[in-house]
């Protein structure tokens, strides 16, 4: 975690997801009541060392590591905490002092503090011991969304490759030579993970279908999930097939390891120095990439997984259970786990991070490895992941933009940086102007007539014959576009940087501010294109707009409805 992150946590308050704890005299008992309930509801972040309104105090440096050390312990005991809960705090220096930061993953099981069942709302840790119902429907919650958890009765020992537990001890300890799961036996590793489980709602136990996945032999894993499948392609030269291939169907140690060495083998290898160290950014983009592609895998789905490297950039696409569609606002967005079973052991093995850091990382490290690319991260049915290779955005473009809107100074000023943000698809790296206009013109009005809030206009030219017979076109969207297309595009391009009201009205010429908000301002909220700064108070008057993610997807032609 990062400076600028642990910010973003102290500046949103306490919530369903954050909390902040004082801890100036030890560690405050309700720190496991905490961490039990963000277990138990949807994950979140603590910090140790801020008030209640995330002012931060700091901790005595002294007392840190042993802190540290009674947080794990407590955590790892079964007396204490049950199932345990792996955790790897981690601290953070501000400004103000030295904090803790623990980041709480959601779990696939219930879990008990000193006997206790925890929930969280709002910012309380409501003990629901006692409220049979809710117990029941945490563990329906549960058994519905991880499906890694699924038991399987008849899976025993003897359908696992018993080879892979000495491989996973190898890899673990290279990362961390006391990790608890390196004394344990290889059945007390899949009980302490979760791998082998009881559902307290039936009775039933035995080793779920995660357990498949990572130690299963071949044959297991397909009679379990027939259609798993990861697909490896290189597609530079043959684009319709492939130059080169790599199909996986193992377990997804194995898999992990197979993915890093295509990858080694078709992308250049860049170094840079952090810290005094001189490291692989290649390495450091793609174990994140690989690792989420993995572990967040929707593994009942019989779609395959993809991994797709062409010659400007690399797409991954996964089956997902998506908790909402379109682009993370990768300044904003909130992880959450969609295999956290399986993620325990990617952290053991060093091969993810912290919750979120996936995104953030990749994000990183491609500026220094493609400087001024930008990484898009798509949630969907498919989770896309689109890692660029070179820096190809709108801005390559501002003169003729400006020109073709026949834009004022003003706005050609402010559009200079917003541009950078809108990154066109790599296969236009040699597209001129009006090859750019070709493809954004029809993507635009396909895409927008889709969009039923929006009311698209059904007359707009958009087929390359016609807007060839449209005089100027190349020269003048005034000449081409329909006057509501071309307000729609106009706001989605002053809104890259957040803009008020009033000078959105002065810079598309617009008088009437009602008829403007219902028309336009609305139509593109509802359809998530745009969104205001201060959405909890409508009626501010330093209120702005800004465009989203999904917006920069439709203005740059890479929307899919």
């Amino acid at each position: 975690m990062t400076i600028d992150d642990l910010n973003r946590v102290l500046t949103k308050g306490e919530g369903t997801t954050i909390e902040y704890k004082k801890s100036q005299g030890g560690i405050p008992a309700s720190l496991y009541e905490t961490i039990s309930s963000f277990s138990n509801t949807d994950g979140g972040t603590i910090v140790l060392g801020a008030d209640d309104n995330g002012n931060v105090l700091g901790l005595i440096p002294s007392d840190i590591p042993q802190f540290i050390k009674d947080i794990v312990a407590c955590l790892h005991n079964p007396a204490t905490i049950s199932p345990s809960i792996y955790l790897s705090p981690i601290t953070v220096k501000h400004t103000e002092g030295v904090v803790i930061v623990l980041q709480v993953p959601a779990s696939s099981q219930i879990h008990r503090y000193a006997k206790k069942v925890y929930w969280r709302s709002d910012d309380n840790d409501q003990d629901v011991s006692e409220d049979e119902q809710k117990i029941s429907d945490i563990y329906f919650k549960k058994r519905n969304y991880f499906t890694e958890n699924e038991i399987f009765p008849y899976l025993s020992m003897h359908d696992l490759d018993l080879t892979l537990f000495e491989k996973a001890r190898s890899i673990i300890h290279g990362v961390s030579a006391t990790h608890p799961w390196l004394s344990m036996s290889s059945m007390e590793m899949l009980q302490s993970s979760s791998l082998f489980r009881k559902d307290f709602k039936t009775g039933e136990e035995g080793l779920t279908r995660a357990a498949a996945m990572v130690f299963g032999t071949d044959s297991t894993i397909q009679h379990i999930n027939p259609g798993y499948k990861i697909d490896a392609l290189v597609r530079r030269v043959n684009v319709d097939r492939y130059d080169d291939r790599l199909e996986l169907k193992s377990n997804l140690i194995d898999s992990y390891l197979a993915l890093n060495g295509f990858i080694k083998k078709h992308l250049d290898e860049k170094f840079y120095t952090e810290g005094g160290q001189r490291k692989d950014l290649r390495e450091l983009i793609f174990r994140e990439v690989i690792g989420n592609m993995i572990v967040h895998r929707e593994y009942t789905s019989a779609v395959s997984s993809e991994l797709v490297i062409y010659k400007n950039e690399v797409i991954v696409s996964n089956p997902n259970k998506p908790l909402f569609k379109g682009a993370l606002d990768l300044n904003s967005f909130n992880p959450y786990p969609k295999n956290p079973n399986i993620r325990k052991f990617f952290n053991a093995f060093g091969w993810t991070d912290e919750l979120g850091s996936g995104v953030r990382n990749t994000r990183k490290y491609l500026a220094a490895y493609a400087p001024g690319a930008i990484p898009s991260f798509i949630e969907g049915d498919n989770f896309m992941t689109e890692i660029p290779l070179i820096s190809l955005t709108l801005a390559s473009y501002h003169d003729k933009l400006v020109a073709w809107f026949v834009f004022n100074e003003d706005i050609s000023s402010w559009l200079q940086d917003g541009l950078l943000l809108c990154r066109l698809d790599p296969s236009l790296a040699d597209a001129s102007w009006t090859d750019l206009i070709l493809y954004l013109v029809p993507s635009w009005t396909e895409k927008g007539t889709q969009l039923q809030p929006l009311d698209w206009p059904k007359n707009q030219v958009f087929r390359e014959e016609e807007v060839k017979k449209v005089p100027s076109w190349a020269e003048k969207g005034t000449e081409l576009l329909h006057k509501k297309t071309s307000y729609l595009i106009r706001i989605l391009l002053f809104t890259l940087k957040p803009i008020a009201l009033e000078q959105l009205l002065a810079w598309i010429e617009y008088s009437n501010k009602n008829t403007f908000r219902q028309n336009y301002l609305l139509p593109l909220q509802k359809v998530g294109f745009i969104k205001m700064t201060k959405p909890d108070q409508p009626n501010a008057k330093d209120q702005k707009y800004v465009i989203t993610e999904n917006g920069k997807l439709f203005l740059t032609g890479r929307l899919n409805p």
